[in-house]
């Protein structure tokens, strides 16, 4: 019984080690608790922590040496394409370069995969965009975490649909992208008319072999996507401040 149990309790102690990290918890260049603290607090044996450890150093995160302990590597070398780390990278990590990248190579990726899916899409592709576009459109305005996984498969049958090898393989990454980036805006909340006007006008694009209409139609749907994320980062910004605002009365009443 214990065996079956170990990948569970493996994979759950990564994912809170990871949290720790991309939330700042754990401070890059910063040391990890020893081993047998670890050990002690996770009710663990060495060997699981061990391994766990090693898949995070094996996702830019961690690096191990002899005798000296485990150490939180610096921002800049962690592997932030990994799509298990972007499932992982929820609200606590909101690092504005990291977005302003990952937006960035979604204005770069995306229009040019809808301008070939335009030129190549076959009746299944087109099928598979129009599902995913039909879902959004009956799961709102009452289901929006329903829309959103609607909204990522419509953007990974759209890569999909580009029949480009490489763009097909960055298809897992774009819909952990799309994940983590969901956890950080209110998408398709207050325009979500407007959203799902621009899908629509994606799909039709593709049926009709338009290119130039489907990268339009991409490029527009990407940049209220990073209307909304600026916005909740004004939000997040504005809660920060009340927060210690809020703590400093309570500090300076006592």
């Amino acid at each position: 019984m214990a065996t079956k149990r170990k990948p569970r309790v493996q994979r759950e102690i990564i994912a809170h080690l990871a949290r720790r990290i991309l939330s700042g918890e754990i401070q890059p260049l910063e040391y990890l608790p020893k081993e047998s603290e670890l050990c002690a607090h996770y009710g663990v044996s060495r060997t699981v922590i061990r391994e766990a450890t090693k898949v995070l150093e094996s996702k830019g995160l961690l690096k191990s040496r002899s005798r000296v302990g485990t150490r939180v590597l610096d921002a800049s070398e962690w592997n932030m394409l990994d799509p298990d780390l972007l499932a992982l990278a929820s609200s606590d990590f909101h690092d504005p370069r990291f977005v302003d990248s990952l937006m960035e190579a979604r204005r770069i990726i995306e229009p040019a995969a809808a301008e070939l899916a335009a030129r190549r899409a076959g009746p299944r592709d087109l099928a598979a965009m129009d599902d995913a576009y039909r879902r959004m459109c009956a799961s709102l305005p009452h289901d929006v975490p329903q829309c959103s996984e609607a909204d990522m498969e419509f953007h990974t049958a759209l890569l999909v649909a580009s029949h480009n090898h490489v763009l097909m393989q960055l298809a897992s990454v774009i819909r952990a992208s799309m994940r983590a980036l969901f956890e950080l805006t209110t998408h398709l909340g207050s325009a979500h008319e407007q959203a799902l006007h621009l899908h629509g006008a994606v799909v039709e694009a593709v049926r009709m072999r338009q290119p130039e209409a489907a990268r339009s139609a991409i490029l527009r749907i990407l940049e209220t996507t990073v209307s909304d994320l600026h916005a909740g980062e004004e939000v997040r910004r504005q809660e920060t401040g009340d927060r210690i605002q809020n703590s400093g009365s309570i500090l300076g009443s006592h």
